[in-house]
C-alpha cells in the first residue's frame, strides 16, 4: 500500500482567518473608495465643474476689467478699441458687436488650421452682456480727476485682464479668441507668435482710429502690458489650481486611510 507523502494541510486557526477577512476587506473597501475619487462621476463632475467655472469666473473678470479700461478715458485696448469703434459706426449694441468681432477671428482661425474649443464659443456669450451692463454701471460714477488715479485704476484692470485670461488658460476648454486667431496667423506665416501679436494689435489700433475711436496711453498700456499681465495671471491661476488638487489628493487619503483604520 502507498503511503501519501504530503503534509497535511494546516487549518487556519479562527482567529487568523477572521483578521485575513478584515485586512481583505480593508484593502477592497479603500480600493473601492481609492476608485471612486480617482475615476468615478464625483471626480469627473468636480474637475468639469472647476473647469467651468473657471471659465465663467475668467470670461467676467475680462469683461468688467475691459469695461474699466474704457470708463478710464485713457484709450481702450487695441481689440476693445476696434470693437467699440464698430459698435458707434454700425449702432449696433456693443454685447452684438462683440459677438460679431470675434465670431469673425474665430472663423478665420478656424480656416487657417485652428478649431477653437467649447470655451473660445461660450466665453464671448458671456463677454458682451456682462461687458455693457459693467461700462452702463460705470457711466454713473465720477471719473476721477487726477490723471495718476485714473492710470493706476487703468494698470490694476489690465491686470484683471491677465487673471481673467490666466482662468481661462488653466481652465483647458479652449484659448480666447486673441490667442487662437495670433496662434493661427502664425502657424500659416511661419514666424513666432512674439512678432506677429504686435503686428495683429497695431492692426486693431489702426482700424479702431480710422472708424473714429479714440486712442490714447491707455490703448498703449494694454498692448505694452496685457502679454506679461497674462503670463502672470496664468501662473497665479495655475499656482492656485495646483494648491487645490493637492489638497484634495491629501483628503483622498485621508479618506482612504481612515477606511483602513477602521475594518483594520
Amino acid at each position: 500500500m502507498r503511503l501519501d507523502a504530503r503534509a497535511p494541510r494546516p487549518v487556519p486557526s479562527p482567529d487568523r482567518s477572521l483578521r485575513s477577512r478584515l485586512a481583505g476587506r480593508a484593502w477592497s473597501r479603500a480600493g473601492a473608495v481609492a476608485a471612486v475619487l480617482a475615476t468615478g462621476p464625483t471626480r469627473r463632475a468636480l474637475s468639469l465643474s472647476t473647469r467651468s467655472a473657471l471659465l465663467v469666473v475668467g470670461s467676467i473678470t475680462i469683461a468688467v476689467s475691459a469695461s474699466v479700461t474704457l470708463w478710464t478715458g485713457l484709450g481702450a485696448g487695441p481689440l476693445d478699441l476696434f470693437i467699440g469703434s464698430i459698435a458707434r459706426r454700425s449702432g449696433l449694441p456693443l454685447s452684438l458687436a462683440v459677438w460679431a468681432t470675434v465670431g469673425t477671428l474665430m472663423a478665420a482661425a478656424w480656416a487657417l488650421g485652428r478649431r477653437p474649443g467649447p470655451g473660445t464659443v461660450l466665453s464671448p456669450l458671456l463677454v458682451g452682456p456682462v461687458l455693457q451692463a459693467s461700462l452702463a454701471s460705470l457711466a454713473s460714477l465720477d471719473l476721477p480727476s487726477s490723471l495718476v488715479v485714473r492710470v493706476a485704476i487703468h494698470l490694476v484692470a489690465i491686470g484683471g485682464i491677465g487673471l481673467g485670461a490666466g482662468a481661462l488658460v488653466v481652465s483647458g476648454l479652449g484659448a480666447g479668441t486673441g490667442e487662437l486667431f495670433a496662434s493661427a496667423t502664425s502657424d500659416r506665416i511661419g514666424r513666432p507668435v512674439l512678432h506677429v501679436r504686435p503686428v495683429i494689435e497695431a492692426t486693431w489700433v489702426v482700424l479702431g482710429v480710422a472708424l473714429g475711436g479714440p486712442a490714447g496711453l491707455g490703448t498703449v498700456l494694454v498692448a505694452v502690458l496685457v502679454g506679461p499681465a497674462v503670463a502672470h495671471g496664468h501662473r497665479c491661476v495655475d499656482a492656485i489650481a495646483a494648491r487645490s488638487i493637492a489638497r484634495v489628493s491629501a483628503t483622498h487619503g485621508t479618506i482612504i486611510a481612515r477606511e483602513l483604520a477602521r475594518t483594520g
